[in-house]
C-alpha cells in the first residue's frame, strides 16, 4: 500500500521485514498513550512512512485513517522470535557475537550504556551484538574485534537498513542470556562489597528486561 500526498508516494510496509529499525525506533520514542486519537495516528504514520508530521497534518484525515489503520494491522503481527546469527547488509556479511560470555569490559560498559535508553540507542546495541565476520569454517565463525569508532559507524547503516525481524530476534533473545550477563558483572566486581554486586546485577538485569519491554508490548 502507498500514501500519496502531494503527488509523492510513500510506502506503508505489511511485513516485519519491510521496516528498517529507524522507523520502529522514530514510533517508539514519539508515541505517546496520552495523545489525542488523530495525534497517535498522525505520529503511527510519520514514524513508518518518514512523512513529517506537519505534512501530514494538513492531508485529508480519511488518508491518515486509513493508513493508521494498515499500520496498526502490522503492529498486531507477530515479528520472527528466532535469533538470527548471520546476516548480510550492503555486501558485508555480519555475525552475533558468538560468546557472550566473553565480553571484555569495554564491551560491556558501552551495551550497558546504551541499554540505559534502549530504544534511542538501539542501533548502536546492534552495532556491539553484530559485527563483520573476518573467519568462518562451517557454523562457526569469528567476529571483528570491537572498536567504539567503527561500532558507531556501524550503528548508523543498521539504523537504516536492520529489518525489525532482525532486531527483535536479538531482542527476544535477550531475556534468555540474563543469567550470562549477571556472571559476566560478578566477574567484573570481585572488589566490591556482597551488596553492591547484588545491587548491580539486580540493576543490570531490570535494563535487560527493559530493553525488550518495548518490542514485546507493541509488536509481540
Amino acid at each position: 500500500m502507498e500514501l500519496v500526498i502531494n503527488d509523492k508516494s510513500y510506502y506503508i510496509p505489511n511485513k516485519w521485514s519491510q521496516v528498517p529499525l529507524a522507523s520502529y525506533m522514530r514510533f517508539m520514542t514519539t508515541y505517546n498513550d496520552d495523545d489525542k486519537e488523530v495525534e497517535k495516528q498522525i505520529k503511527l504514520v510519520s514514524a513508518f512512512t518518514g512523512v513529517p508530521t506537519k505534512i501530514l497534518g494538513k492531508a485529508r484525515y480519511s488518508i491518515i485513517e486509513k493508513s493508521a489503520d494498515r499500520l496498526t494491522e502490522l503492529i498486531e503481527q507477530k515479528p520472527v522470535e528466532e535469533l538470527a546469527l548471520q546476516l548480510e547488509i550492503d555486501g558485508v556479511n555480519y555475525g552475533f557475537h558468538p560468546k557472550l560470555k566473553d565480553l571484555k569490559l569495554k564491551e560491556f560498559v558501552d551495551l550497558d550504556n546504551k541499554l540505559n535508553d534502549s530504544w534511542a540507542n538501539m542501533h548502536g546495541v546492534m552495532s556491539i551484538l553484530y559485527r563483520p565476520i573476518i573467519e568462518q569454517k562451517g557454523d562457526k565463525y569469528t567476529i571483528e574485534e570491537y572498536d567504539y569508532v567503527t561500532a558507531n559507524k556501524r550503528a548508523e547503516i543498521f539504523k537504516n537498513k536492520m529489518s525489525m525481524n532482525i532486531v527483535s530476534g536479538a531482542a527476544s533473545f535477550f531475556l534468555t542470556i540474563a543469567v550470562d550477563y549477571m556472571s559476566i558483572t560478578q566477574s567484573y566486581l570481585k572488589n566490591t562489597t556482597r551488596q553492591k554486586r547484588r545491587n548491580f546485577i539486580r540493576q543490570m538485569k531490570k535494563r535487560l528486561v527493559n530493553a525488550t519491554a518495548g518490542i514485546r508490548s507493541y509488536i509481540i
